[in-house]
């Protein structure tokens, strides 16, 4: 994207190789991590609202968790709460959202250590996630729908548990042997329903190059938030630049995605106008698209 106009598109590859059925502009991706960004953006609005404070701590919402005292809202949206989560994320089995809590709260350890110190860990986002459902008394998935899908009439978006006839939800690969290259279609990702609900607000939607630039443009260029509350959330909380789910840099930011048969990535300029979005449903290690992002990336500005 460039001035918030689309100078090149490509798509390549299969989104079902079974079924023959090849990728296109509209196919839909499993974002993973880029939906923190999504969910630090609703919290924010809650503060806006005044409904949350980024000094609110952990324990008005989730006392019994070790630390809970004393991590903040901004502590938790900048990965720096201290918080580790030494097993699997969520129960092996489909459970509603509170109950998911529930029992990755049994799990948590609270490290001093690492508190107030830079450590990506998704729990955070999952228990952000909470929070937001008890402020709004409205389920993660409602807030989602409503403030993207609906507000910005998104149509390649969809969470990974649902299904739509009109939405192509592409299938995730990878090699038996993680270190090769090639793609040879051979080993679909088999993901247990269960995992599309356990990652409560960290990796639970597909969408398309697209309604993904259309989101994060809407967050970052002052439409959704306050340029003001923008800049609190995505400034750097650490040596790491991240902050509210992109790692920020001066003039831009930049967010990944990877798992379950998927990999992606989104740079973005502070303003929106310019973005390099790659979504690929083909996860290699010996394959990382994210260098290749940033040189595009640093093509498009110079």
């Amino acid at each position: 994207m460039r001035n918030g106009k689309v100078l090149y598109e490509t798509s390549r590859g299969y989104s079902n190789y079974a079924k023959g059925k090849l990728n296109t502009e509209n196919t839909s991706y499993e974002i993973d991590s880029i939906q923190k960004s999504f969910t630090a953006a609703m919290i924010m609005k809650q503060v806006e609202l005044g409904k949350l404070s980024l000094d609110d701590k952990l324990s008005k919402f989730y006392p019994n968790i070790p630390g809970s005292k004393k991590i903040t809202i901004q502590q938790m949206l900048d990965m720096k709460s201290g918080l580790l989560m030494p097993t699997q994320i969520g129960p092996s089995q489909v459970m509603s959202d509170d109950n998911i809590l529930k029992n990755d709260i049994t799990k948590l350890h609270f490290s001093s250590a690492y508190y107030n110190k830079w450590f990506y860990s998704p729990i955070n986002y999952n228990l952000l996630s909470g929070i937001l459902e008890k402020t709004t008394g409205k389920s993660y998935r409602y807030m989602f729908t409503k403030t993207y899908i609906d507000k910005l009439h998104l149509k390649h978006t969809i969470f990974a548990y649902d299904k739509s006839s009109h939405i192509d939800k592409a299938a995730g690969y990878s090699n038996i042997d993680p270190l090769s290259a090639k793609a040879d279609y051979r080993n679909a990702f088999r993901t247990n329903k269960y995992y599309t609900y356990d990652e409560l607000g960290t990796g639970q939607v597909y969408m398309s190059a697209e309604d993904l630039y259309k989101a994060e443009q809407y967050i970052v260029a002052g439409k959704m938030l306050t340029k003001k509350s923008q800049k609190q959330l995505h400034k750097s909380g650490s040596h790491s630049m991240y902050g509210g789910g992109f790692y920020n840099d001066k003039n831009n930011k930049f967010a990944n995605g990877w798992g379950y048969g998927f990999q992606d990535v989104i740079h973005i300029s502070d303003n929106g106008k310019n973005a390099v979005v790659a979504l690929e449903n083909y996860q290699r290690i010996s394959v990382d698209i994210k260098p290749v992002v940033v040189q595009i990336y640093n093509m498009l500005n110079n």
